[in-house]
């Protein structure tokens, strides 16, 4: 686990109630947050909001349960967190892959649409209009310096947010939800553990 994730780990395990939550998933079965609120008679929010960051950082299982609620369960009875004190950049190298991945899957998606125009505006964007982010994996992130995962996440998500601008008004919402999320899709399946364990996907809304 790298530092980041830690300490969010840490926090979170630091809570009050955050014990007794986990504690009720021991038996290794899938849980709704409201299950688990009205057992410790504590508000659904207060559950909910700790299991989802939970799921985030890998540490207990998330699924879908309908259209608007996930059910959650611990991976194992015994919760260990391990910090490598010697390499803190392996994370994070893999995390420019993951973005790496998305974004070429992303571009691969809008070429077999056969819209050059389109194509051409997002690299326009991503060239002329995000400078910014080119330093920061290339200078900050690799060489060591501030920043972080969080960082990266931050500056993915501005160029996220550009590059749907450019997507949906020239493709429509709909045609342009299918590319990016066919796209995250394939990230995902590419860095699986650390998409979760990372939060890698928070900057795309997922």
């Amino acid at each position: 686990m790298d530092s980041q994730s830690f300490r969010q780990a840490a926090t979170l395990l630091s809570g009050e109630y955050s014990l007794a939550i986990l504690k009720s998933l021991r038996d290794g079965t899938w849980h709704l947050s409201s299950e688990v609120a009205k057992d410790l008679d504590i508000h659904v929010s207060t559950v909910s909001r700790f299991l989802q960051r939970f799921a985030e950082l890998g540490l207990v299982e998330r699924r879908a349960h309908d259209a608007r609620t996930s059910e959650y369960r611990l991976r194992a009875p015994r919760l260990q967190l391990e910090l490598d004190l010697l390499d803190d950049s392996g994370p994070l190298r893999e995390a420019v892959d993951f973005y790496v991945s998305y974004f070429q899957s992303l571009f691969e998606g809008i070429r077999t649409l056969g819209l050059p125009a389109v194509e051409g505006e997002m690299e326009h964007r991503l060239v002329n209009q995000h400078q910014e982010l080119r330093a920061a994996i290339f200078e900050q992130m690799i060489e060591g310096s501030q920043g972080g995962i969080e960082r990266l996440r931050d500056l993915m998500a501005a160029l996220h947010k550009d590059l749907w601008e450019v997507c949906s008004q020239s493709l429509g919402r709909g045609s342009a939800e299918r590319v990016f999320k066919s796209a995250l899709r394939y990230a995902i399946d590419t860095h699986p553990d650390l998409a979760i364990r990372c939060g890698l996907t928070r900057p795309f809304g997922g």
